[in-house]
């Protein structure tokens, strides 16, 4: 046996770019309950079919009338108005007709009557009696009133085609009274777990033996995206089985992934047994830190991504290049990440062409944010994804930053002081 060492290092982008004309996976279209429809992709343009508000409305308690008979209206000279009646939610603008010299009260929300064009606040105005108010200030066609078709006009786009189902997505199609929509079903994944050390969770840990935190790590990362990941195992160091299992996996999944394996050690096989499914596609070395020794490939147009063994770098490997193809399988994007500027406390340096992802720890002091670099070497140093709360990208045309540096830095967690 030899080394296997990773003469070229592929660009993310170039990585990515590739990735995206092998894969062929087309997610299948499903009609679910709006109200269940949160996180799953859409799979049409949803748009509303009629006007929202349906009609003109009060976005103030108070009285509907003429601003005509209300422009000369003061504290002083208030213009008296006769009462006609009370208009609640519920009504329908055609409840009452509005004539010169008269009002309506109306709650918030209630349609404006006929003939109204505006809103006299509650505060503004002052009964006399059940059939006579004083209007003291005076206001402008539309004041106070939500117009029909405010919100949604009739025929707007509600919800594009990738989109994620959000919440307010949610609310708004609901308003609109729309039960059901087509959505594009769930990625299924498999993750295996290779190496002779690595046991299941819950096992007796013995000498020699770990935990395989990485495939649960890979599930968890998977799983908060919205995959459904239908198939975990722990496959040993050789060549024969690993190609097996991920041949197993591949008729059960969309996708698969793999971790551990894809290094340049006597035992690291992952690589050699997927080449021996005769990929479509494949790849090996990326030029992320940490993570560089990542293998992607395609198998009948499914991917198969080859990650680390060490949960640091497989985590940079994650949103590296799985999450940018996901977001593309949906014809979607990825969604903005939270972000904030500070003041680097140490130097980060990275060598040239290579893409680092750098854990730090986001802190205020003296009305100041700063940012402290961890572990900059150790991609199998999990911990510092849980003391550090952001994550500093470092580009490929850039060695690094200096102490005192204003950097930007992606936040994972909330800062602490």
């Amino acid at each position: 046996m030899k080394y296997r060492f990773i003469r070229i290092l592929n660009s993310v982008e170039d990585v990515i770019k590739a990735l995206k004309t092998k894969i062929s996976i087309k997610p299948h279209v499903l009609k679910v309950n709006v109200v269940k429809s949160v996180g799953y992709f859409a799979a049409e343009n949803i748009y509303a079919s009629f006007d929202y508000p349906p009609y003109h409305r009060s976005a103030v308690d108070g009285f509907a009338v003429r601003a005509e008979d209300v422009s000369s209206a003061s504290q002083f000279n208030p213009a008296v108005l006769k009462l006609i009646g009370f208009m609640h939610t519920n009504d329908t603008p055609e409840k009452y007709i509005v004539k010169k010299g008269e009002c309506v009260e109306v709650t918030t929300g209630a349609p404006l009557p006929l003939g109204a064009n505006a809103i006299v606040m509650a505060e503004y105005a002052k009964k006399l009696s059940n059939s006579e108010v004083e209007i003291m200030k005076p206001v402008a066609p539309w004041d106070n009133v939500s117009l029909k078709g405010e919100d949604v006009r009739k025929g707007q786009l509600i919800v594009r085609k990738g989109e994620v189902i959000k919440p307010w997505h949610v609310g708004l199609l609901a308003t609109l009274n729309i039960v059901e929509i087509k959505v594009f079903d769930r990625l299924k994944a498999s993750v295996l777990g290779v190496g002779d050390e690595l046991i299941p969770l819950g096992s007796k840990i013995e000498p020699g033996k770990i935990v395989s935190s990485t495939m649960y790590l890979v599930k968890a990362f998977l799983s908060e995206l919205g995959v459904n990941v239908v198939y975990t195992e722990i496959v040993p160091d050789e060549v024969e089985v690993i190609s097996l299992k991920v041949r197993e996996a591949l008729s059960k999944s969309d996708v698969v992934f793999t971790t551990g394996g894809t290094s340049v050690g006597l035992r690291d096989f992952t690589v050699e047994a997927v080449k021996k499914l005769n990929p479509d596609f494949f790849l090996h070395g990326v030029a992320i830190k940490p993570g560089k020794p990542m293998a992607v490939a395609t198998v009948k147009g499914k991917p198969v991504f080859m990650l680390s063994g060490y949960p640091v770098a497989t985590f940079t490997e994650l949103i590296a290049v799985f999450e940018p193809i996901y977001y593309s399988i949906y014809g979607s994007k990825i969604p903005p990440k939270p972000t904030i500027k500070g003041r680097l406390v140490r130097r980060v340096y990275v060598e040239p062409g290579i893409r680092g992802y750098v854990r730090v720890k986001v802190f205020k002091k003296n009305n100041e944010v700063l940012i402290e670099p961890l572990m900059v070497t150790g991609s199998g140093i999990l911990s510092t994804l849980i003391e550090g709360n952001g994550l500093l990208i470092v580009p490929e045309n850039v060695e690094g930053y200096d102490e005192g540096d204003e950097v930007e830095v992606i936040l994972t967690n909330p800062i602490g002081e």
